[in-house]
């Protein structure tokens, strides 16, 4: 079987070397003729990433946020969460680490390329790992693809990790704590215990608070809500009652 003339085909290979090598550089010059691209794609990682941060937050406490969210709350989340913005800022890091290690591979690949088209024959398996070889190069796409879901892999661990600090923070009683008034009550809503409730977030029509010493959240809407205030704690160590079994 023929390889074609080498001296054109090596000739097209190092032609689309240096556009090969790195795609950084080309991604960034976009971003910087096209500064709305650059903002609109900022923007979606953080609200992405305060998304991802709610829902495994809030999962820990068996809430189903993302049902009773709107719209407007899945735009403003990551704004919520300073943490969404470490995270934009720790994708630039990982992309060039990602180019450094695809760019490597892609200079191996064009290096077989070459002796593989350099051959006089070339048997089945030579002729198929060639193709293969080629498509793997010449895959922009495929290699944007990959790109995409290491840095949505690497988002939704770093979240909900961070978000599963903070609920375990938030039942081992740290954390904010609260008294709550509902509209037409004139006692504050009771809790488990002295310490009160533990103050979780909200949406735009929900409060959401939990209830440590009996270890349960509740869902609250704005509109039952007469006044929240902070609860204060009395001198010493907190004091939780034993959890009813």
């Amino acid at each position: 079987m023929s390889a074609g003339p080498p001296g054109r085909a090596v000739a097209k290979s190092d032609g689309g070397e240096s556009a090969l090598q790195s795609m950084l550089p080309h991604v960034f010059d976009t971003l910087r003729r096209e500064p709305a691209v650059a903002i609109t794609l900022a923007y979606l990682l953080v609200a992405m990433a305060g998304i991802f941060y709610n829902y495994w937050f809030y999962r820990a406490f068996g809430i189903p946020v993302l049902t009773l969210s709107q719209i407007s709350d899945f735009l403003v989340a990551g704004l919520q969460q300073p943490m969404a913005l470490v995270l934009v800022l720790s994708t630039f890091p990982l992309c060039w680490l990602m180019d450094k290690v695809n760019a490597r591979s892609r200079r191996k690949h064009l290096a077989l390329i070459r002796e593989l088209r350099a051959l006089p024959t070339a048997g089945h398996w030579q002729a198929w790992r060639l193709r293969a070889l080629e498509w793997r190069v010449g895959a922009l796409w495929y290699t944007r693809l990959g790109y995409a879901a290491v840095v949505a892999a690497y988002g939704w661990t770093f979240v909900g990790l961070y978000a599963k600090a903070r609920a375990d923070a938030l039942q081992r009683g740290e954390g904010a704590r609260v008294e709550v008034w509902l509209n037409g009550e004139h006692d504050a809503l009771p809790a488990s215990s002295p310490a009160g409730w533990s103050y979780l977030g909200a949406v735009a029509n929900y409060v959401f608070v939990y209830d440590r010493a009996g270890q349960r959240a509740v869902v609250l809407p704005v509109n039952a809500i007469a006044r929240m205030e902070p609860h204060a704690l009395p001198s010493g160590p907190a004091v939780f009652a034993a959890p009813a079994r």
